[in-house]
């Protein structure tokens, strides 16, 4: 009775594990879906336009915030930096918030890199900047200012560098 049951756990324990491995393993190779993101070597200037509207210590320069920017402003990567405009940002911290901005939403970030940048009301931070959706900040993009050429642009594979830096004379 005793063997049995070490039997049926034993089957129990096998069984468990194999619905485990098939679940966590990762697509076959015939999978016919492809990653695509936007440009991480084009992000700088887009980088820079977020951190300065959106990276502050009260914002999303913030460990708890889904959204989380790097930079002078707020958040640096390193204990070593601290938040002010005399401390530039770094390259890694462009990197992280790159790879935040892409990691929010990455299958539908995915998407509309594909679409070259078409309907970026797809993707949430998009969203929530112009104000389509409740955002604690308020509206900080308005349509055709240079803050949405210089994301739509990012997004369409081809940054307006220019007007990411006219961005940077918003308050």
């Amino acid at each position: 009775m005793i063997r049995m049951r070490s039997v049926i756990v034993g089957i129990g324990i096998f069984g468990a594990a194999a619905v485990i491995a098939l679940a966590c393993s990762s697509p076959s190779s015939t999978a016919t879906a492809q990653e695509v993101t936007p440009s991480e070597a084009s992000f700088a200037p887009l980088g820079l336009v977020l951190i300065q509207a959106c990276g502050t210590l009260d914002c999303h320069g913030q460990v708890g915030r889904n959204l989380r920017i790097y930079g002078n402003t707020g958040l640096r990567l390193s204990s070593a930096n601290v938040p002010t405009s005399l401390t530039p940002t770094t390259a890694d911290e462009i990197s992280q918030d790159f790879g935040s901005v892409v990691g929010l939403e990455p299958e539908i970030m995915s998407e509309v890199a594909a679409d070259k940048g078409v309907d970026p009301e797809r993707l949430t931070f998009y969203r929530k900047a112009r104000g389509l959706e409740s955002h604690k900040g308020g509206t900080i993009v308005l349509p055709g200012d240079a803050r949405d050429v210089c994301i739509t642009s990012w997004l369409s594979g081809s940054i307006d560098e220019a007007q990411c830096t006219v961005a940077l004379t918003y308050p």
